[in-house]
């Protein structure tokens, strides 16, 4: 390989970002001005955050590296949930020690592709795995399972991100202690190369097209029938956004006129943790740090049967349980329920005056 490569390879990556301009431009086309706004942004930011994943993070040096955060979310993130990414190598063994926090739920789920398709390898909970009285634990990821090992999951011959979820009523609450490191001996990363660089920048621009189109094709295909559930957990497509198996998603696309409400009522399942929040066009959760744009179990009003009614608008209603818009006047509205207990009905959504 020569610096030609190099070169080539910056090409494209600076080709693909040219060209989700292009797109983001064309989707937005007579919809609102913040919309395109957003998409820009939403490039921006995953950018960023594909160039720390794919150029920055090293499979044999591993690191677990925080994903979202207030200005940088992707793929419906949730405001309540720590989420932390390590890249691996499947030829390799990774030890995972810590202790637990406050959190309510914690998990490590594996992904890898299969093709072209982003797949699910395998999830771990809190609930199957050992932890000391001081909650704290060892998890090894490998090919095979080694003796004496509690806590271990197999590492897929494809498996090449590892993403671990905590989950909390209150954000603020004290995390999990979690910590990453090699088994196997081997050199520490050599310096940059150009064939090495040149792989990293090829693998950048397949990451930032692959989430561009993903969140794409998910938001015009929630978008089809707006005010409706249109959206759950067996919606073809669902694992290109790195879902977790460990919830059901159910939800929708609001579209509001300023005189309108989007009432949404139903009952919730018994489960460990459920919300609702709205994200935009671009899968991002809406800005939760000034606004009310998500209500976890902890903080919905139940009607005296148990049930709830949650309504989405653009003027504060003095409902119990509002979420706001922020003068948007579409988006997308997103159930989880966390480990649910039984079967369950789909909330019902409805348009009212005001």
């Amino acid at each position: 390989m020569n610096d030609d490569e190099l070169a080539k390879a910056w090409a494209m990556l600076t080709a693909q970002l040219t060209n989700a301009a292009g797109q983001v431009d064309a989707l937005s086309e007579g919809r609102d001005p913040s919309e395109r706004a957003e998409g820009y942004r939403f490039l921006m930011r995953i950018l960023v955050a594909m160039t720390e994943f794919q150029v920055e993070q090293e499979a044999d040096a591993p690191s677990l590296v925080q994903i979202m955060s207030p200005i940088r979310k992707f793929f419906v993130d949730n405001p309540d949930t720590l989420y932390h990414r390590a890249t691996l190598n499947p030829a390799l063994r990774y030890r995972i020690h810590g202790q637990r926090g406050e959190e309510l739920y914690l998990a490590f789920c594996l992904y890898g592709l299969r093709g072209r398709t982003n797949c699910i390898l395998a999830n771990l909970c809190d609930g199957e795995m050992e932890f000391d009285d001081n909650g704290r634990f060892e998890l090894v990821l490998s090919a095979e399972r080694p003796d004496g090992v509690q806590n271990w999951v197999q590492l897929d011959n494809v498996a090449s991100t590892l993403v671990t979820r905590q989950y909390f009523t209150d954000i603020r609450k004290k995390p999990a202690e979690l910590n990453i490191e090699l088994l196997d001996d081997i050199a520490p990363p050599p310096a940059p190369t150009v064939e090495g660089v040149t792989h990293r920048l090829r693998a950048l621009s397949q990451s930032v097209s692959r989430t561009f189109k993903s969140t794409q094709l998910a938001s015009e295909a929630w978008m089809k029938q707006p005010n409706t559930v249109g959206i759950n957990s067996t919606v073809e497509g669902l694992n290109s956004l790195f879902p977790t198996p460990d919830n059901e998603y159910v939800g929708g696309w609001y579209k509001l006129e300023e005189d309108e409400a989007l009432v949404m009522e139903g009952r919730a399942p018994e489960c460990r943790y459920w919300s609702v929040q709205l994200c935009s066009r671009w899968l991002e959760s809406r800005d939760f740090v000034n606004r009310q744009i998500i209500l976890n179990h902890s903080q919905v009003k139940l009607e005296t049967d148990g049930s709830f009614r949650i309504v989405v608008a653009h003027r504060d209603l003095d409902e119990p349980n509002q979420l706001d818009t922020a003068g948007h006047r579409e988006g997308g509205v997103i159930f989880r329920w966390l480990l649910p207990a039984g079967k369950w009905s789909q909330p019902e959504f409805r348009v009212e005056k005001l």
